[in-house]
This record gives structure tokens, sequence and C-alpha cells, in this order.
């Protein structure tokens, strides 16, 4: 008998890439601070928010760990599917990448609506929690493998 073999050809982007070149950090980590310092910047002001430095500075680091933990469990997901399946398809692929990108942006949604904002008015909250779900969600799984290469 044969086993199958199950190839994981770029495997928690972007955690794979963190993995085997720790510099990308650098880049990775200011990078998705400063998008989401950009995002509740732009929500505040389109919101009419008061005291905007006191809400930035309450609330970004939530935000940011929140973004990063969803992103994870979106890899996770990417990576259990394969396992579980033993579907022979590149991690870039749609089965994989838009399931999992749906799941990281839903989880942002309910770490935010539910944690990060919850002292929150709830339409403001809703509001918040959905920009950061739509504009957030780690889009960079669609980016084929190839490309890196």
């Amino acid at each position: 008998m044969s086993k199958k073999h199950v190839k994981l050809y770029n495997v928690l982007f972007p955690l794979w890439v963190l993995i085997w070149f720790p510099q990308t950090w650098i880049v990775v980590l200011p990078g998705n601070f400063a998008i989401d310092s950009l995002v509740l910047l732009f929500a505040m002001l389109a919101l009419k928010m008061t005291e905007k430095w006191k809400f930035y500075k309450k609330h970004i680091l939530p935000i940011f760990g929140f973004g990063m933990l969803a992103d994870l469990i979106g890899s996770a997901y990417m990576l259990l599917f394969l396992l579980i399946t033993r579907i022979d398809v590149a991690m870039d692929h749609p089965i994989l990448t838009v399931p999992a990108i749906v799941l990281s942006g839903a989880m942002i949604f309910v770490f935010n609506y539910f944690v990060t904002f919850k002292k929150q008015d709830k339409r403001i909250r809703f509001k918040l929690a959905l920009t950061y779900a739509i504009a957030t969600a780690p889009y960079t799984f669609l980016i084929p493998f190839s490309w890196l290469w």
C-alpha cells in the first residue's frame, strides 16, 4: 500500500513566511499595525467620533492583537482542511483561501464586537467591528505562491 502525501505548497501564508524568513516580521507587524491605525482613523472620522486620540490609544492594541489572532485562525483552518481531507490542492486555491478569509474576517468581527468595542454604543460597535472585518481580512491569502518565487 502506498500512502498519500499531502503537499503543503505555501502553507500558512503569511505564517510560513514569518517562520522561514524571520526578518519579514520587521515588515509584517508594523505594516499590519499601520493598516489597523489607518482603518481606525478613517472609521473615527466617518463616524464623527470625539476624543479620537484617547479612543485610538485605548483600542489600537486589542484591534491589532485580535487581527493577528484571526489571521492565525484562518491559517490554521487551511492547514487542518488539507490534513483532514488530504485533498491535493495548492494552498492558494480558492477552495482553501476564500473560506479562510471569510473565517478570519468573521473572527475579526466577533473579537472586536464582543471584546474590543464592547463598551461602545451598539450602532457604533457594529459599524467599527464590520469595518475591521471587511477592511482587514487577510486578503494576502489570495496571493499565488508562484508570485513569491
